[in-house]
């Protein structure tokens, strides 16, 4: 655990924290964009920076140059590509002399003359830049070098020949600096008190009074003796009007673009071990570029901005660096320390460099590459790190969190790299990016009739589901993924979810007033009240082979019921039977008769309904119990096996002159009598006899 620093309402008492820099997602960048709303023109830069040796290496330099031009374009030597022989120049007050070589680079020339002359590399850059264009020329004219600072060329007269070409224009620009710094009294403007200063060459445009608060800015306006006016900042990256000068304007906003603030700023004691023991100014964290600012809310702390980020102290989280990143930016998005998020409370953590976090009190901000910055606040935070954070199987956030309360209820929303994350009142859920999750989102999520999740993703032999609350949606290799809503949802888990119907093989679809969807086990249907079962088998096969719910049987009306060898389902136009015999339909008057008593009174049908025309027509089907017949105009009737209708269908049934049944047997102790539409049936123990009626 991190030690934590205690701050005071009066004073900063920051604790030493020792810890590993790590790696940022970009790297740091030191400045941005220059704003007018920051231009004083009687403090263009610093002292201290604009006489810091030490501020880059020739390194640094040949660096900064690569980083401005790509590549010179044909036939022409931009800077970053540029070699002179150079002169030995003897030392004096102003600078050290120079050691000459048959050949230097650029960036050479510019940091050893500004270590002689005692003038930083960077005000060196920002002079070449704002003369000639150098640092950032493809395509460099001669001229450009042969005056490259601008050194003993005044506006009103050509350069002097003495110092022309680009190592004498940068020694001599850096010389004539120092001459400025020493000889103050010997020049018009001068610093610590007020000064005239003309807008243009042309006089009639005006002066503007200038209190010069130090010796750097002093020497700009006597090297380049003009500040811009209200048009020229107003029109920062561009120009103003005829009484506009920009050579100074421009020295402070590519000072500002390049390096960060021309001001110098002094580290808040508070932090100033934990600022030396991350490499202090040549360190990550650079230097600073504003006053320590003190913030009350969420309980106390200092806060200061540096070249490479900020440093925050405060109660709640200790002494922790904020990388200038997107981090960084995504914290002051969100009202830094002052807003919902509080102080940060651990140091930057990244992974392999392209996906980092930071934790704050009550938020934690993470990173991808691809997506940037996003915060994950509250329960989801505290979920999201228990699961490894970033590092962890939801890796990095790729979207803002979303409050959202639908039908379905309140909940929380968020993507991360592996799915959808979703805390409701059925918890944690996470809902992978899949097809499964595709329909979700298409759906509407949570305000669609799927609702929230309430179950894990699973799959077992490759096929996938995910509950809702609405709802379940599955996935198989072969048949797609597909949503299980309404009825057919809850139809779903009562007969056993995964188990019992297993996975959904399409879509619903609604046709001839309504509503059919296949299974793994088989189909459930619906005309608008409960949902009806239809088994894959002998059944299901015959009643699709006659054309399903589109042909006359129509739709199931009630599940399939099975007793002993005999299995059969009722349906709008009549029913199906299935037994060893094999399977058959029975419609019309027959199948409602049949259903009276169905496969338990009458048994299962053993073949199709037959016609005959005989006797005004009728129709016959028989069953595993006996023969239902009908005769046209009458109420079916019900023959048990026996002898009477054993002889009938031996002697050619309705064909004989007998005809048809016209009632049920009726048997006492002596035996049966049955009316047929001719005669009647008598069977007794000496068999069976028949009389006309």
């Amino acid at each position: 655990m991190r030690p934590r620093s205690a701050f005071g309402a009066l004073g900063v008492i920051l604790a030493l924290v020792v810890a590993i820099l790590v790696p940022l997602v970009n790297p740091p960048t030191p400045a941005a964009a220059a704003s007018a709303a920051d231009w004083d023109p009687g403090y263009i830069i610093s002292d201290e920076q604009f006489y810091d040796t030490d501020s880059m290496t020739a390194a640094d330099v040949q660096s900064f140059l690569n980083g401005k031009v790509a590549s010179c374009s044909s036939g022409y030597t931009c800077l970053k590509s540029y070699t002179q022989a150079t002169t030995n120049i003897a030392g004096d007050r102003y600078c050290n002399g120079y050691q000459g070589s048959s050949s230097q680079s650029a960036a050479q020339i510019i940091d050893a003359v500004a270590r002689s002359c005692g003038i930083s590399q960077r005000v060196l850059l920002v002079l070449l830049e704002k003369e000639q264009s150098l640092v950032t020329s493809r395509a460099p004219s001669s001229w450009s070098y042969t005056a490259a600072t601008g050194q003993s060329c005044p506006d009103t007269a050509p350069c002097d020949p003495r110092f022309s070409g680009f190592f004498y224009q940068v020694y001599y620009a850096a010389r004539q600096l120092e001459v400025y710094r020493l000889n103050p009294t010997l020049f018009g403007y001068r610093a610590q008190r007020w000064n005239n200063i003309l807008y243009n060459p042309n006089g009639a445009c005006g002066t503007k009074s200038v209190y010069i608060q130090n010796q750097a800015t002093a020497s700009l306006y006597v090297y380049t003796p003009y500040t811009p006016n209200d048009a020229a900042l107003a029109n920062l990256y561009g120009t103003g009007d005829g009484c506009s000068s920009y050579g100074n304007r421009n020295f402070w906003r590519l000072y500002t673009d390049w390096f960060g603030s021309t001001r110098s700023y002094t580290v808040l004691d508070g932090f100033l071990s934990f600022y030396n023991a991350r490499g202090g100014a040549n360190g990550a964290i650079g230097r600073p570029t504003s006053d320590a600012i003190y913030v009350e809310e969420n309980g106390q702390g200092w806060y200061q901005r540096f070249s490479g980020g900020n440093l925050y102290g405060s109660y709640q989280g200790g002494t922790v660096f904020v990388a200038n990143n997107v981090i960084l930016s995504e914290y002051d998005r969100q009202n830094g320390p002052r807003g919902a998020m509080g102080w940060p409370n651990g140091e930057q953590v990244c992974i392999a460099g392209v996906k980092c976090t930071q934790s704050f009190v009550s938020a934690t901000i993470s990173t991808s590459a691809q997506y940037g910055a996003h915060v994950v606040w509250g329960g989801m935070r505290d979920y999201w790190l228990g699961q490894g954070g970033a590092a962890g199987r939801l890796g990095a956030a790729l979207n803002d969190q979303l409050y959202t309360q639908p039908a379905a209820g309140v909940a929380w929303v968020q993507n991360f790299e592996a799915g959808v994350l979703v805390q409701s009142a059925a918890g944690f859920q996470l809902v992978p990016y899949s097809r499964i999750q595709q329909i979700w989102s298409d759906s509407g999520q949570g305000a669609g009739p799927l609702g929230w999740p309430r179950g894990a993703y699973e799959c077992v032999g490759g096929d996938c589901l995910q509950l809702f609350t609405g709802g379940v949606v599955s996935d198989s290799p072969t048949f797609g993924a597909h949503a299980v809503t309404g009825s057919f949802a809850t139809e779903w888990n009562a007969r056993g979810g995964r188990a019992g119907l297993g996975v959904a093989y399409n879509t619903a679809q609604s046709a001839n007033g309504g509503v059919i969807q296949n299974f793994a086990a088989g189909m459930l249907t619906s005309t608008g009240g409960a949902p009806v079962f239809v088994a894959y088998g002998p059944i299901q096969a015959a009643w699709s082979a006659s054309g399903a719910q589109r042909a006359s049987y129509g739709w199931p009306t009630a599940n399939q019921v099975c007793e002993g060898e005999f299995c059969s389902q009722a349906f709008q136009g009549g029913a199906f039977s299935s037994s060893s015999w094999g399977t058959y339909g029975t419609f019309g008057s027959i199948a409602s008769f049949w259903a009276g008593q169905g496969a338990a009174g009458y048994g299962a049908a053993i073949n199709n309904i037959r016609y005959t025309d005989v006797y005004n027509g009728g129709w016959a089907q028989h069953f595993s119990k006996g023969v239902i017949t009908q005769i046209r105009g009458a109420q079916p009737v019900f023959s048990p096996y026996g002898p009477i209708i054993d002889m009938w269908y031996r002697y050619g049934a309705e064909r004989t002159w007998l005809g048809w049944p016209a009632a049920a047997p009726v048997c006492d102790a002596n035996g049966c009598t049955q009316q047929f539409q001719n005669g009647v049936a008598r069977s007794t123990a000496g068999g069976v006899s028949f009389s006309a009626s």
